[in-house]
């Protein structure tokens, strides 16, 4: 009997593997798949797409009120356990008990998800609704310094490959034939 059990056991076990691998490799993404765009919009999200650079923020606030869904349906679901947990209970007091434990920790947990964001958005409404912030790059203009030494050695004048002169931090070095100032130059 105990080898029959095993036999049972191992089948069970082949057949399981055997529906679970090929249906596994359709998770592993392929180059072809990685470069195919959403076929349906995503609510929230415009149809024609979104400007560049906006993806990032619309997808992150997209899946921030999705999971605010997605915990109050599970929450739901487990409040609806609790209830037929209680109701078939028959008067066991454990069982009872347990039910009246899972309901509340649902509630508890619906609470605790309302106030976050209530809490969240009387602090700032922008905390709930996430944008790109528009920062826009600085643009690095030199500082005109004049160089200290003759007068032949003004930016851009004529000189001799690989000559220095001045002392820092206006230095001065010859560059393609030509005085450049040290001091404009990023290090």
């Amino acid at each position: 009997m105990n080898k029959l059990i095993k036999n049972k056991k191992i089948i069970f076990l082949i057949l399981v593997f055997s529906f679970l691998i090929p249906y596994s490799l359709f998770l592993i993404p392929t180059p072809a798949q990685a470069q195919v765009k959403l076929e349906t919009g995503l609510p929230g999200i415009p149809a024609s797409g979104l400007p560049v650079g906006q993806e990032l923020p619309s997808y992150i606030n997209y899946l921030f009120i999705f999971s605010l869904g997605l915990v109050t349906i599970l929450a739901l679901t487990q409040m609806i356990i609790g209830g037929i947990t209680y109701i078939l209970a028959a008067g066991n007091a454990a069982k009872v008990e347990d039910a009246k434990d899972m309901i509340f920790q649902a509630l508890l947990g619906v609470g605790i998800l309302l106030i976050s964001y209530l809490l969240l958005r009387t602090i700032n409404p922008d905390l709930v609704n996430l944008r790109n912030p528009n920062l826009t790059p600085t643009k690095f203009q030199p500082i005109e310094q004049p160089l200290i030494g003759n007068e032949q050695e003004k930016e851009g004048a004529p000189c001799n490959e690989g000559e220095v002169s001045g002392s820092p931090p206006n230095v001065a070095i010859c560059i393609n034939g030509q005085w450049k100032n040290t001091s404009n130059m990023l290090p």
